[in-house]
């Protein structure tokens, strides 16, 4: 009992040590090391839910803003079709700006950015770090917000009352953590496996 007792306390103080070192992930980008930040701590997408691009499916180009070449789990297309119909007969009319992209995409954009002269650490407020952007799963969509602030939008107070409808939840809510940025527009189809 004494030996157990010893183990468990061994180990209670070990966990934060454990948790914090899991937590503090580094990326590079042309041999500069950059740390990733603690807000982004706990939003790593797991390897088992990485889209694999064959099975990945185009949305109707009509859904998708400047008829991009817009893709998606099979799922997510399947609710997003549903709600989207449902959004019209509401008129409302939702349009896709993004879908899904891979930790590979998503590092050009944040190079692309620190090439013109961003700071990594403002940059990184506002992109997610590579394996981190639930883009990557193809359950994930930005809509476009056709010239207003998004969250002023007709679209946005229709998904706020309505996404859930269709197994959609809004990832980055306002909260006052302050910790990851407000995204209005981005929603997330959980996987039904969770």
């Amino acid at each position: 009992m004494k030996h157990a007792l010893r183990a468990l306390l061994v180990l209670t103080l070990l966990a934060p040590v454990v948790a914090a070192d899991n937590c503090h992930d580094t990326l590079f980008i042309d041999s500069t090391a950059y740390p990733i930040p603690e807000w982004w701590c706990g939003y790593k997408i797991d390897s088992l839910d990485l889209a694999d691009p064959a099975t990945l499916v185009r949305l109707p180009v009509e859904m998708c803003y400047d008829s991009s070449r817009i893709y998606v789990n099979p799922d997510t297309k399947e609710a997003l079709l549903k709600m989207t119909e449902q959004a019209q007969k509401d008129s409302v009319f939702l349009i896709v700006k993004s879908g899904y992209r891979s930790p590979a995409y998503q590092r050009r954009i944040l190079k692309r950015r620190l090439d013109s002269g961003a700071v990594f650490d403002e940059v990184i407020k506002i992109v997610a770090p590579p394996g981190y952007s639930e883009h990557h799963t193809g359950r994930a969509v930005d809509f476009a917000n056709n010239g207003t602030p998004f969250y002023k939008s007709k679209s946005y107070r229709w998904l706020k009352i309505n996404a859930a409808d269709y197994g959609f939840r809004e990832t980055y809510p306002q909260d006052d953590s302050g910790a990851v940025r407000w995204e209005p527009w981005h929603w997330y189809l959980p996987s039904e496996k969770k």
